[in-house]
């Protein structure tokens, strides 16, 4: 089987199972997991071809452009300056914090800023693929960084709010 599809395969595989098993961004976490599996397993397996990333950035863009329709942004309008307000503190705190994560780890900067800004972990690592950011540290450490808020954020605030 050719290598593009043993990668295409084994990411299908993982990226439905973990979906099946309900796991939150199962399908994301599930593929680049079972790939990086693979990769692992068998070295003489190479990259992807360049057209997977433009084609997975395709759907995913029209994945995520589907979703918007007229009440949606109606909606939205009340939450638009609140929202801009908190992306750019996150922005700003997740600099701060990439710049610190760099001196202290030696990444260099760009994949520090990648690896600690909020966002989904596919359309994160897809963002730093366009720059001098090291993918797999980004998503390594985004995976680390997703697992952290599925694990601990439910309990904090079930806490803190009292489960409802």
């Amino acid at each position: 089987m050719p290598q593009a599809l043993q990668l295409l395969a084994a990411g299908t595989a993982g990226a439905v199972l973990l979906h099946w098993l309900g796991v939150p961004a199962g399908l994301y976490i599930g593929a680049m997991l079972s790939v990086a599996a693979l990769k692992l397993l068998r070295p003489r397996i190479g990259n992807p071809p360049s057209a997977f990333k433009y084609i997975g950035g395709a759907l995913l863009g029209t994945a995520v452009g589907s979703t918007f329709n007229r009440p949606l942004l109606a909606r939205m309008g009340s939450l638009l300056l609140p929202t801009i307000g908190a992306t750019l503190a996150i922005i700003l705190i997740g600099m701060v914090l990439g710049r610190v994560l760099s001196r202290l780890t030696g990444l260099d900067l760009a994949t520090a800023l990648f690896s600690l800004t909020p966002g989904g972990v596919a359309e994160m690592v897809a963002t730093a693929q366009d720059t001098a950011a090291d993918i797999t540290a980004v998503a390594t450490l985004q995976l680390l960084r997703l697992a952290s808020v599925l694990l601990l954020a439910p309990p904090i605030i079930d806490r803190l709010f009292g489960g409802g």
